[in-house]
Order: structure tokens, then C-alpha cells, then sequence
């Protein structure tokens, strides 16, 4: 190459390397974007996945609850059935002696 060439060359790098460096400055830029993005969004996944499984938790429980009360619920029944029949029987017989 000749003088001419090789300062020709090196003009035209020279004048390239400032466009590179400003793409690279707005690459750089977008990652970051993109990565703060990324952590605020896994930041949230996070959480709603431990919220899920607190719910999940919770009604767990709570079915538990529904369960032992409708347990409850059918043995009051029941007893209420069975304490009508008494109920009836001694009406019944109150109202026998009444007759007599």
C-alpha cells in the first residue's frame, strides 16, 4: 500500500470508529434496559408464585375447616332429628293422658 492508501485507510477507520462506538453505547444501553426489566419482572414472578402458594396454603386449611364443620353440621342433624322424635313421642303421650 502507499502512503496515500494507507492514510486513506486510516481516515475512513477513524471516521467509523466514533459511529461503533455510539452503537455500541446504545447496545450497552439497551441491555441495561432490558436487564432492569428482566429483574423487575422475575422480581414479580417471584412473588406472585410465593403469594400462589400461600393462597394455596390457606385454603388448604380452610378446606380442612369446611370439611370438620359439615361434619359437625350433619351430626347437630342428627341430633335434632332424634331430639324431635323424643319431642313428638312425649307430646304424644301428654296428649294421651289428656284424653283419659
Amino acid at each position: 500500500m502507499t502512503r496515500v492508501g494507507i492514510f486513506t485507510a486510516f481516515v475512513l477507520f477513524a471516521a467509523a470508529f466514533p459511529v461503533q462506538a455510539k452503537d455500541v453505547s446504545a447496545e450497552q444501553s439497551a441491555v441495561q434496559y432490558a436487564r432492569q426489566e428482566f429483574e423487575k419482572l422475575e422480581a414479580e414472578h417471584r412473588a406472585d408464585v410465593e403469594q400462589a402458594a400461600l393462597t394455596r396454603k390457606a385454603l388448604e386449611q380452610l378446606k380442612k375447616q369446611y370439611e370438620a364443620e359439615q361434619k359437625k353440621a350433619l351430626l347437630s342433624e342428627k341430633k335434632k332429628q332424634q331430639a324431635r322424635a323424643k319431642l313428638e313421642k312425649a307430646q304424644e303421650a301428654l296428649d294421651r293422658a289428656w284424653k283419659q
